[in-house]
């Protein structure tokens, strides 16, 4: 058959890496769809004006990256695993085409084939064109100039977190960034405050800095304003430590009137404000970060991680005025600069708009992934943002959560439930987390919520191994 890749293919880089690259794009694009045979490798060498190895090297690419499939005898083949709508693979019944483990248990962005092969061509051209100070450079602490400047332009002009240059710094992830934040402020003892439930993280970071975290009542919005004056009044904290948009694990969002309100409680007690947006580029614009409201006062933390690629451990911590020669130590000390390489691909996909491009698709791909949460689960109550990575599943009666993660994992699907996000040692939720971004085969997820609406339409078993 005969296929136009004109319109994709990138001048940019090796040959057979753009035909690789446009074979994904003329898919995204609908130029081309799942289970299409694709041209013989001398056809498509001709009509590209390429060499056959070229070609044949390009097609090698694109099925490392799981994008086509060879197959003996009948030509190469685009991989029938992904679109944008429920296929009839999905709407039959189910099975399994392998014994491993599906897992809705880890927060993870959907990472397909396609960003695989972005993720090499990008990797090709740094090898071309990288700055030197990427494998030379051993003292910019707080990151590589170049670097900061556009990470700077980016905060202020997509996120609005306030500040300059001179105020940012890069650090491994955005769990590197909240401890670097929380170690400028608070002591051994201090008390911090947070959600009732928050990332697992956090509480870690409690247990190995030997803060006492105390935990705020929330809702569908996050933290109560109300509740949250009150308890800084109770235990006198030495900040707070929130995460506005999509907490994990329930979703909760604040509305910018919401933030406002949290704003002005902080504001008037004076206590330090660490942000974790960690999430904020699943959301559309819009949402202006609680940094922006007390720039004197908060320190904002967010990464790429959630909303491109997991492997892309790019963060960005943003101190207030005064406070960077306190942070500074602390980054040296914990792993004395973040990595260059990591950022330098940071930086080429900040400046060729392919952050903004891979967000937007992500928004996409978990919406899509939120919507077949629904239809499969149709009947129960779900918290989730729309792009939300997680959906959070309230269990019918008598279903326990621990059960119902112990029934799910004996039918191959791993889930989470809310134990690990309690601050306080009170009764959990019997609730679940679904993450939805970790399995890439839109087959296996829907397979997977099957096997959870089939339990809980059930009873749970009389007799479970469990110890309350």
């Amino acid at each position: 058959m005969t296929i136009d890749l004109t319109p994709y293919l990138s001048t940019q880089g090796p040959k057979y890496l753009a035909i690789a690259r446009a074979l994904a794009e003329a898919l995204r694009h609908g130029a081309i769809s799942p289970g299409t045979r694709l041209p013989t490798h001398r056809e498509l060498a001709e009509t590209l004006g390429v060499s056959v190895q070229t070609v044949s090297r390009a097609y090698e690419q694109a099925e490392k990256s799981g994008l086509v499939q060879a197959r003996v005898g009948s030509g190469t083949w685009i991989r029938d695993t992904e679109g944008d709508t429920e296929n009839e693979f999905l709407r039959a019944p189910a099975t399994l085409a392998d014994d491993s483990l599906i897992d809705l248990s880890i927060a993870h962005p959907v990472c397909l084939p396609s960003h695989h092969l972005r993720f090499r061509e990008a990797l090709a051209e740094l090898a071309r064109t990288a700055h030197a100070d990427v494998i030379g450079a051993c003292r910019p602490i707080a990151g590589l100039v170049h670097q900061r400047e556009r990470a700077d332009a980016w905060l202020r002009e997509r996120l609005g977190v306030p500040g300059e240059v001179e105020e940012r710094l890069l650090c491994n992830g955005a769990a590197h960034g909240l401890m670097l934040a929380i170690a400028t402020v608070v002591q051994h003892g201090d008390v911090v405050l947070t959600e009732s439930l928050t990332d697992h993280g956090l509480i870690s970071l409690a247990r190995t800095l030997g803060f006492q975290l105390r935990g705020v009542a929330i809702d569908r919005q996050g933290v109560l304003p109300e509740a949250l004056e009150a308890a800084i009044v109770r235990h006198r904290p030495r900040a707070v430590c929130l995460t506005p948009t999509q907490l994990n694990p329930t979703g909760a969002t604040m509305e910018n009137a919401r933030r406002d309100a949290v704003a002005r409680v902080l504001e008037r007690h004076g206590v330090w404000l660490i942000e974790d947006d960690v999430h904020a580029l699943l959301e559309p614009p819009g949402l202006t970060p609680l940094t922006a409201r007390l720039p004197l006062q908060s320190f904002h933390v967010t990464s790429l991680t959630k909303a491109t690629v997991p492997g892309l451990r790019a963060g960005y911590l943003s101190v207030p005025r005064g406070q960077m020669h306190h942070t500074l130590p602390r980054l040296r000390a914990t792993s004395w600069m973040a990595t260059p390489l990591v950022f330098e691909l940071a930086d080429y996909w900040l400046a060729n708009g392919m952050i903004d491009t891979l967000a937007h698709e992500q928004r996409q791909l978990l919406a899509e992934r939120q919507s077949l949460t629904a239809r499969r689960l149709a009947g129960h109550a779900i918290d989730a943002r729309p792009s939300s990575l997680h959906a959070w599943i309230a269990l019918p009666s008598p279903w326990r959560a621990e059960e119902l993660k112990q029934q799910a994992r004996q039918e191959g699907v791993a889930i989470t439930t809310a134990q690990p996000f309690l601050v306080a040692q009170t009764p959990a939720p019997q609730r679940v987390r679904l993450s939805l971004g970790a399995e890439s085969d839109l087959g296996r997820l829907a397979y997977a919520l099957d096997v959870l609406a089939r339990l809980l339409g059930e009873a749970p078993p009389p007799m479970l191994e469990i110890v309350y």
